[in-house]
């Protein structure tokens, strides 16, 4: 069980042979400590208190190895199944509900974005000229200045909307190369800046603008691909439950099939902002407080079966108070104790 546990929780199933190895190591370093913890408590002439406590401490450390991994091993022979198809209904019902919504509102979408983008763009560089041409001090001053930023503030704002990746800070009035068109008044002069820089907001409005129909465009690409992953995820859902699997099933199997199909075939093959709306369903707030969430104090809704397969992660998780309601390793930390009680016990007799 330590063997399984540790070569899950580093992806070495590859490898088991020299996993297992590794853990008999580790049992025969536990005994031979707890052999030296019970010679000083036999030996009543000259007993040596190093000896004694780096035998209990060595012993706990290699002990606390085979206890933890045991504790995660059982944990996964009685969840993994249903975190695993748990976790595939969350990927069901996000894919679902994307092709009915990419079906019925694309196109409209994108329309409806660059509309609103244009809109919005339009009316702040109407302000932008309303600035400059001000009846009260005209020019090319702060507050002129301060309604480019604001546009260019509106790009920064809305560029994780569209996974637009270009800088837009600077790109409109940057404060070193442009600093020589501040303060100036003539009507000329101002006319000229006018156009300079509504030229530079239209630049980067048609850029904004292909970014959108290109991320619309790759939706319906992916509206596509979606229409795969529901038949897969639904033929994976009825393979997993069928009775002769479930009956013969063991981590193991748990494992290859959320590392290759689960995470391979869905979740990696969806875009970021998908990934993080997914991760998000699987979780709820302690408090009720969405807010929550972002700063760490919630518990998992349904578990993620990557975090499963890690022994680390389980119980950080438990720890932390994340582990769903209905998951729970106090009764196996119990069965476990009891069973290593019973062998130490023995070893002790046969000492």
């Amino acid at each position: 069980m330590t063997a399984k546990s540790v070569a899950m929780s580093f992806e070495l199933n590859d490898q088991i042979i020299a996993v297992f190895i590794f853990v008999f190591i580790v049992a025969l370093l536990a005994g031979w400590c707890l052999s030296i913890t019970i010679e000083e408590l036999q030996n009543r002439f000259n007993p040596s208190k190093a000896r004694f406590i780096g035998g209990i401490l060595g012993f706990l450390l290699f002990w606390g190895v085979s206890f933890a991994t045991n504790v995660h091993y059982m944990l996964m022979s009685k969840d993994g199944l249903r975190v695993v198809t748990a976790e595939l209904g969350v990927y069901k019902t996000y894919v679902e509900d994307y092709i009915r919504n990419s079906r019925t509102g694309i196109k409209e979408q994108e329309q409806s974005d660059i509309a609103l983008c244009e809109a919005s763009v339009s009316r702040m560089m109407d302000d932008f000229v309303i600035e400059c041409d001000a009846s009260i001090r005209p020019g090319f001053g702060d507050r002129a200045i301060a309604k480019l930023k604001e546009i260019e503030k509106y790009f920064v704002r809305t560029s994780g909307q569209y996974n637009d990746k270009y800088s837009y800070e600077g790109s409109i009035y940057d404060d070193d190369k442009d600093s020589g068109d501040k303060g100036k008044r003539g009507p000329r002069e101002v006319n000229v800046l006018k156009d300079k820089y509504s030229l530079r907001i239209l630049e980067k409005l048609q850029r904004r603008e292909s970014v959108i129909r290109n991320f619309y465009k790759q939706k319906q690409s992916q509206s596509k691909d979606m229409d795969l992953m529901a038949h897969f995820i639904n033929d994976s859902l009825y393979i997993v439950d069928v009775p002769q699997i479930t009956e013969i099933a063991s981590p193991d199997v748990y494992y290859q099939f959320q590392k290759l199909q689960l995470q391979g075939n869905i979740f990696n093959r969806l875009d970021n902002i998908d990934q993080v709306n997914i991760l998000n369903s699987m979780k709820e707030s302690k408090t009720g407080n969405i807010e929550d969430i972002e700063k760490g104090e919630f518990r998992y809704r349904v578990y993620p079966s990557n975090r499963m397969f890690g022994t680390f992660n389980a119980w950080g998780d438990m720890l932390n108070g994340r582990l769903p309601a209905d998951m729970k390793l106090l009764g196996w930390i119990l069965f476990s104790l009891i069973v290593d009680l019973v062998a130490f016990i023995l070893r002790i007799l046969a000492k």
